[in-house]
């Protein structure tokens, strides 16, 4: 009778257990890509944080303009307005409340 220790080793699928694993070849482009691409959005999330907390945002606020000083370009003959998407709302208000919605 054998024994076990003297056969080789096999699992159930009838693989060698004692031989090393091969590994698959590692795609080195891929992983260098990989590594480019992690470096690169390591430096920006720093540059971000950067500008964020150390660099002083420039004011918003700006002069209104003089309404009289800007005078409106003359529309030129033949020209034809683009007409509204939303509708505008008659200037002059209804004369009668719109009717309560019904349920």
């Amino acid at each position: 009778m054998e024994r076990s220790s003297d056969r080789k080793k096999r699992n159930k699928k009838g693989l060698d257990l004692t031989k090393p694993v091969e590994r698959p070849p590692l795609p080195f482009a891929l992983l260098f890509r990989m590594f480019i691409l992690g470096s690169v959005a390591i430096v920006a999330s720093g540059y971000a944080i950067y500008r964020h907390y150390c660099v002083e945002r420039p004011s918003m606020l700006r002069p209104a303009p003089s309404g009289a000083a800007e005078e409106p370009e003359p529309l030129p003959p033949g020209f034809v307005p683009v007409p509204e998407i939303v509708p505008v709302p008659p200037s002059t208000p209804p004369s009668s409340p719109p009717p309560p919605p019904s349920r």
